[in-house]
Order: structure tokens, then C-alpha cells, then sequence
């Protein structure tokens, strides 16, 4: 028996039922529960089943009660194993309460269509439709601007510095390049105002500022039927480039955080780091 306990917005669920999905293969005979408590209230709850067709592990009542008895027994017991709670590696092979988020491409079927949308599209705005009809019929380019939450204090000491305007000024100049200067891009921000200012390119650029709130993901799918990206230091682009339709070039920054160990090993070979 293993509980899985999600945390995280959209970008982390992916990364979790990516490792989920995982362990199952490893794992047949095993059974698996899932916890979707308020490690996930950061952003807007559990997601990932409203946005994919997935097939997430059951919660039954006792779920959460038994997984609060090994947490206290972690706090008893700091050296216990029945615990993993690494966001980057499977530490503890044994643990029978784990975080799925697993910052790591080895625990990601190399193929995008292990995860399929739950997106009908004619369902969208009128707006959507219009931006999803350009990106399937032109050479497109998106770009992921992500400031928001990044700019406050609690996010600042992980992030500052990293995703630079410089970065994505090298990115876009970099993508022309190689595509001989014939892209179209699209821009999705949580400061749109901000990547008018700094990003301004010609009159064909598209910036989509109507996806909010809970219906944000609608950016994700957008940025995934798209040839070309610049991803931000968010799991959110990251997924909007590995999943939909796969890419001919993806960007992404050099330095991703703030962190000595450098840069999480998530990034498929064939994609380009730019300073």
C-alpha cells in the first residue's frame, strides 16, 4: 500500500501522476490512494482530473487520518523511511507515504500523449477558437511570462534574477534565428501590462489576457498546439511545451532558480537553454 499526497497547482499535479503512473508500472499488484488535502489549496485545488482524462487513485475517509499518524511518527522519529517527502528524487523506496511531485524527466513517459486533454474545442470562447485556429494553421511561437506570485517575498530568494527580461528578449531573437524569422508569437502572462511594455515585437503578436482564474489551464492548452515555446521557470509552460503537439524548438532559462544545485533535471534533450 502507498498514499500519494498531491501538492501544488496544475504544473506539480502533472509532475505528480506522471510519478504515479510510474510506481503502477513498477508496482502492479500494489494499491495505491491518493490525498488531496490542502497542499493544493496554493492555487485552485485538485485540477488535474477537470482539465485530463485521468485515473487518479481513490480517497477513502481513512486516508487522511493515517497519513496525519506518519507524519507525527516523521516528527518522533525524524530518521524514518516510511516517509518521502523529496520533491526532486525517489528517496525512499519502502515509503509508504509519498509526494508524487517528482521534479525529475526520468519518472515522464518520453512521449506527450501518455496524458490526453479533456478539452472539447468547441466548447471555448470564441476568442480561444480564434487563437487555437492561428496556432494549428501558422508557425506560432509561444512565450510564458510569469511574474505574480514569483514577485513576492516568499517566491523572491528562489527566483530573482533568473527569469530575466534579457532572457526572453535572447529567446526571441534565438527562435527567429532558427526559424528564419517566419513565427508568429503569443503571449501568456500573469502580467500582461508588464509584457506589453517589455515585449512589445510587431503588430502580429497575439496576447491572450482573458484565461483567469480557474480557467487559466485554457492558456496551458493553447501554449500545447503550438510548434515553437518560451517556457518561464513555471511547471505550467513547462507542461504547455512537453504535452499537445510536439514541438519543433522550445526555450527555456539557462538558470531556473536559485539553488546550488543547479537546474532540476527535467528538460528533454533537443531543447535550448538561454541566458
Amino acid at each position: 500500500m502507498r498514499i500519494l499526497v498531491f501538492i501544488g497547482g496544475l504544473g506539480n499535479q502533472i509532475f505528480g501522476y506522471a510519478f504515479c503512473r510510474y510506481l503502477k508500472e513498477r508496482f502492479p499488484g500494489e494499491r495505491f490512494y491518493g490525498l488531496y488535502g490542502r497542499k493544493l489549496s496554493e492555487h485552485y485545488g485538485l485540477e488535474i482530473d477537470k482539465w485530463f482524462r485521468t485515473e487518479l487513485p481513490p480517497q477513502p475517509w481513512w486516508v487522511l487520518p493515517l497519513t496525519g499518524l506518519f507524519y507525527l511518527y516523521k516528527k518522533i522519529c525524524p530518521d524514518s523511511r516510511w516517509l518521502d517527502l523529496s520533491q526532486s528524487e525517489w528517496a525512499h523506496k519502502d515509503a509508504v507515504v509519498l509526494f508524487p511531485f517528482k521534479l525529475n524527466k526520468k519518472y515522464v513517459p518520453e512521449r506527450g500523449d501518455w496524458l490526453e486533454w479533456n478539452v472539447r474545442d468547441e466548447s471555448l470562447s470564441l476568442e480561444n477558437r480564434q487563437v487555437l485556429s492561428i496556432v494549428r494553421s501558422q508557425e506560432c511561437c509561444f512565450v510564458h511570462v510569469r511574474r505574480g506570485d514569483y514577485l513576492s517575498s516568499s517566491y523572491s530568494a528562489v527566483f530573482e534574477g533568473c527569469c530575466t527580461l534579457d532572457y526572453y528578449k535572447n529567446a526571441i531573437v534565438e527562435m527567429k534565428r532558427r526559424a528564419n524569422g517566419n513565427l508568429r508569437f503569443i503571449f501568456f502572462s500573469d502580467d500582461m501590462p508588464w509584457v506589453r511594455e517589455n515585449l512589445a515585437i510587431d503588430e502580429g503578436a497575439i496576447y491572450v489576457d482573458w484565461n483567469t482564474g480557474a480557467d487559466s489551464p485554457l492558456d496551458m492548452y493553447l501554449m500545447s498546439q503550438c510548434p515553437y515555446g518560451i517556457i518561464a521557470n513555471s511547471t505550467f509552460s513547462y507542461w504547455g511545451a512537453r504535452l499537445g503537439r510536439e514541438k519543433k524548438l522550445v526555450c527555456y532559462p539557462a538558470k531556473w532558480w536559485n539553488s546550488p544545485k543547479g537546474n532540476p533535471d527535467i528538460f528533454p534533450d533537443g531543447w535550448i537553454a538561454v541566458r
